[in-house]
């Protein structure tokens, strides 16, 4: 079998038994390697999750990319030290969902701010892989484009209390000028399926970024416009672009769909077909060559990664002692200190 990487998977419950269930899904579909990508958003012990599954899930090879604390009782500690931390217990790379809209908004500062300088100085001294969200479609700040569904989730940024797209584009810049050889990786392809320029220009300007192929399917009706440069730009940025599909808990058999979707959209013809990614949609196959996918599937992932870290059981007990201690008598937290309370009875 050849070996064949997920990069961008994320957990969004933590019980072991929904996490597995979602790997063997993603695991059925022939993914032999797989990056968690940890999100403290949804909960306190997405990093712990990470780590614990790391170490017991043995059907694929699982990578884990950690995520800082920024909004619970851990929040005030230093970025640079909570990265740290995480590299030291076998995290292999970083997860940033910081430049997502609604997620800058809340943190009223950007990946550029001085707070975050010290910790990327450290990821790009070490060469520690990163990935981050930055924007979302450019409908969101469409008001007569913007669905009803994203609308609910909180999603339409055209309000005036956001930030606009070129904006939160700048913030990234900047940090990348600061930063230029961290190893980036631009989850959702930097939303710039629709602005062909643009991105020949980050790939041009930034030698160390790449993007990831993660669906939403905006981006691949993007490519569908002008399908024939799209193809000629893959090819030409081969190294440079990572297979990924934004699996997760919740999804179930839309896991395998989207495995599906993606795989297709670079592997077919550029002639017209219907696939399912959220639902139906017809779009443009990019006809990639064997050599470019062989490297989109895997070979790039491997070389974005690097060496997968052992994760230290000593010091995840440690941290995982730590954290039960710390949120025990919360009681909105009952269910995280029995997990905690679970992993720890474990041999």
């Amino acid at each position: 079998m050849k070996p064949f990487a997920d990069l961008h998977i994320h957990l969004e419950q933590y019980d072991k038994e929904s996490v597995f269930s979602m790997l063997d899904t993603i695991a059925d579909c022939g993914v032999t390697h797989a990056a968690l990508q940890a999100l403290c958003k949804y909960s306190i012990l997405e990093n712990l999750t990470a780590l614990y599954t790391k170490l017991r899930y043995d059907r694929m090879r699982i990578y884990a990319f950690g995520s800082l604390h920024q909004f619970d009782r851990f929040g005030d500690i230093p970025y640079e030290k909570q990265a740290e931390d995480l590299l030291s217990l076998g995290m292999d790379g970083m997860k940033f969902l910081d430049m997502k809209p609604d997620f800058r908004k809340r943190l009223g500062k950007g990946l550029n701010h001085p707070s975050y300088d010290r910790m990327f100085s450290l990821l790009e001294e070490r060469q520690v892989p990163v990935l981050i969200h930055s924007g979302d479609p450019e409908t969101f700040w469409d008001p007569d484009k913007v669905t009803e569904y994203h609308k609910k989730v909180g999603w339409f940024y055209g309000d005036g209390s956001f930030l606009k797209c070129e904006e939160i584009y700048a913030e990234v810049y900047a940090m990348l000028d600061k930063h230029p050889r961290l190893q980036v990786t631009l989850a959702h392809f930097f939303f710039l399926s629709n602005k062909p320029e643009e991105a020949v220009r980050v790939m041009e300007t930034y030698p160390n970024v790449r993007f990831d192929l993660t669906p939403g399917g905006e981006m691949y009706l993007g490519f569908s416009k002008d399908i024939d440069f799209w193809h000629d730009f893959f090819v030409k940025y081969r190294d440079r672009i990572l297979f990924g599909t934004d699996a997760n808990t919740h999804k179930g058999s839309r896991n395998a769909a989207l495995n599906t979707f993606v795989q297709a959209a670079l592997t077919h013809d550029r002639s017209e077909f219907t696939a399912d990614c959220y639902g139906p949609v017809t779009i443009r196959g990019l006809g990639l060559d064997p050599d470019t996918t062989d490297r989109i599937f895997y070979g790039n992932f491997a070389s974005f990664t690097g060496e997968r870290k052992s994760v230290d059981s000593a010091k995840l007990r440690s941290a995982s002692e730590a954290m039960l201690k710390a949120i025990r008598n919360d009681l909105s937290l009952t269910k995280e200190a029995a997990w905690l309370t679970a992993r720890l009875s474990e041999n």
